[in-house]
């Protein structure tokens, strides 16, 4: 994680050096000390200053943000259009220009990247144009995710979320943005990602002893194999285990046990809920 100096950030944000650390002094922008005395600032921590107090960016490219998130068309346009035109940097200034704006990543999961990535999902029936601008589209927006991803730290000693998409479900997407979320709620997450085998999933979950657990399936399930990960999953006594995803109600295995959460925002409330003070 990139940590900035006090005039990196004042200059970020077009303010005096002097006010930056005042502003420190006073306990509004946690800093720490190198060896040699110097003020640093977590990148996590500038982010969180400008979220909750809307200041503006004067210079976003000193905070590694695309020129987007300062500009008109950020806030004018679909995140489908630039998935459409496989644009990245289009894709990160509109996610970014929301996300400084105080959206929570879970409503963003929840709004515009769910709906970019349904009307992707029906491009596959348009022969293989449809195909060559779905598998373009999906790619910028894991690009585009992955650099908000960047942003995001747990805090120390965060208790652990473990989570993946069963096997045979090859969607990226859901699982990257259920670790983000789980991120943002205080947990260090790991996320084994799609397609993995449920041995896998019981080595990881032996190995990190995680204080919570999830899935999601967004493809059909083999209805043998939901019944295995269920009845794992309904076996599990030391973790909070929830589902999610368009079949992932197949894996609770109607066990009161194993949570089925329809959206990206019941996750954030549920580990919110879970995660310890910070």
């Amino acid at each position: 994680m990139r940590h900035l100096s006090p005039r990196d950030l004042a200059d970020a944000l077009g303010v005096s050096e002097s006010s930056l650390k005042r502003w420190v002094d006073a306990g509004k922008i946690d800093a720490f000390r190198t060896e040699g005395g110097h003020r640093r600032i977590a990148m996590a921590e500038a982010i969180r200053f400008i979220r909750e107090t809307r200041a503006p960016i004067a210079r976003p490219e000193l905070l590694g943000l695309p020129a987007a998130v300062v500009a008109e068309r950020a806030g004018s346009t679909r995140l489908l259009d630039f998935l459409l035109d496989g644009d990245v940097e289009g894709a990160r200034g509109f996610l970014f220009a929301r996300y400084i704006g105080g959206s929570p990543i879970a409503e963003l999961a929840d709004g515009p990247i769910r709906e970019a990535m349904h009307s992707l999902g029906e491009l596959w029936q348009h022969a293989q144009r449809g195909i060559f601008i779905e598998h373009r589209a999906t790619d910028a927006c894991l690009l585009a995710i992955a650099s908000l991803r960047s942003m995001l730290e747990p805090p120390a000693n965060a208790p652990v979320a473990l989570g993946a998409g069963p096997e045979d479900d090859p969607y990226i997407i859901a699982p990257f943005l259920a670790s983000m979320v789980t991120t943002v709620a205080g947990f260090r997450t790991i996320n084994l990602g799609p397609d993995t085998p449920l041995a896998a999933l019981q080595h990881a979950v032996h190995h990190h002893r995680p204080h919570m657990i999830w899935m999601s399936a967004s493809s059909p399930i083999h209805s043998a194999r939901a019944r295995a990960i269920a009845k794992w999953l309904g076996s599990i006594e030391d973790a909070t285990v929830v589902v999610g995803g368009r079949h992932g109600e197949a894996l609770t295995g109607g066990q009161r046990r194993v949570r089925y959460l329809a959206t990206m925002t019941e996750l954030a409330e549920l580990a919110g809920q879970l995660a310890p003070p910070r």
